[in-house]
């Protein structure tokens, strides 16, 4: 392994302590840790030879003659740390940097980094599991370790409603909608692009590593709920939201108060809990309702104290 090789490597382990010691969020380490790779292979890159450049030999997954060599044990961890160019590392980084978090702060660190490198080692495993009788291939990025972060939200925060925006020849911001729609639209996705891909760049695209590592997160989020881990927002006590169940009528009341009720963050519940009275009638007035001082209330002067 060459010393920027090694540099590159170094700075996975760099993140993990940086966050752990300034109690920091892991995704946005891990987002300065996969952009120092790209940098540190670009100088590689401009040093080296070309395609057979030592700096993507080291890091990446590979295998070459049917077996005969393969990369080592290591890059199933480096791989995800490392991009074949620029746009690559800009989509992998706008998801690490904008839905990372959303889910880390909510399950915590560990929970967060053990579907990290869980997903993006499954999502590789699964891929030379399909593609085994293959003469060669190179295998790296983040996807597949954000396949599995993006499951998990999936599953474990079904109703939070995000809003996406996607390239399409004309480029469309999309209205928020559940993460489970947004979630069955990525697979539907993925095997349109995986019919139509044969032969074309898209062929290039590791899709099967990007629906083991959606499926990896979406099937063992519950599971790794269960490690022991502090989430920011279990500092505080646990709110009981049952007592607004009576003033949930219809369907977008009921999607907010299913929220509500899974929702750990102090802030993100205040959020949500000022939207909720915004909807909500009052049951003596009618009138709508405001979130003040840990108490919904009416102008009528009605008020539900919540826990």
């Amino acid at each position: 392994m060459e010393i920027l090789s090694a540099i590159a490597a170094l700075t996975i382990p760099a993140a993990v302590v940086y966050a752990w010691r300034r109690k920091a969020l892991l995704s946005l380490a891990f987002a300065v840790a996969n952009l120092a790779v790209f940098v540190l292979g670009e100088i590689a890159w401009t040093l080296g030879s070309g395609p057979g450049n030592r700096f993507t030999i080291d890091l990446a997954v590979w295998k070459l003659g049917s077996g005969a060599f393969h990369s080592g044990p290591l890059t199933y961890v480096t791989m995800m740390f490392l991009h074949a160019n620029f746009l690559h590392l800009l989509f992998n980084l706008a998801f690490l940097i904008l839905l990372g978090p959303m889910l880390e702060e909510r399950i915590g660190s560990l929970r967060w980094g053990v579907l990290y490198f869980g997903g993006g080692i499954l999502a590789t495993l699964a891929f030379e599991a399909i593609h085994w009788f293959d003469p060669g291939y190179f295998l790296l990025g983040a996807s597949g370790a954000l396949s599995a972060v993006f499951g998990a939200l999936g599953r474990l925060y079904p109703r939070e409603r995000i809003s996406m925006f996607i390239p399409l020849p004309v480029p469309v911001p999309f209205r928020p909608q559940p993460v489970i729609y947004w979630v069955v639209g990525f697979i539907v996705v993925q095997f349109v692009l995986w019919l139509f891909s044969a032969g074309t760049p898209l062929s290039g695209i590791a899709l099967e590593a990007h629906v083991a590592g959606l499926a990896f997160g979406f099937a063992l989020a519950p599971a790794i709920m269960r490690i022991p881990s502090k989430a920011r927002g279990e500092r505080t006590r646990v709110r009981d939201f049952s007592v607004l169940r009576p003033l949930v009528k219809g369907r977008e009341l009921e999607e907010i108060y299913g929220v509500l009720s899974k929702e750990t963050l102090p802030e993100a519940q205040d959020a949500w809990l000022e939207k909720f009275a915004a909807k909500a009638a009052c049951p003596q007035c009618g009138k709508p309702l405001r979130y003040r001082r840990s108490s919904v209330r009416s102008e009528c002067g009605w008020k539900l104290k919540i826990p």
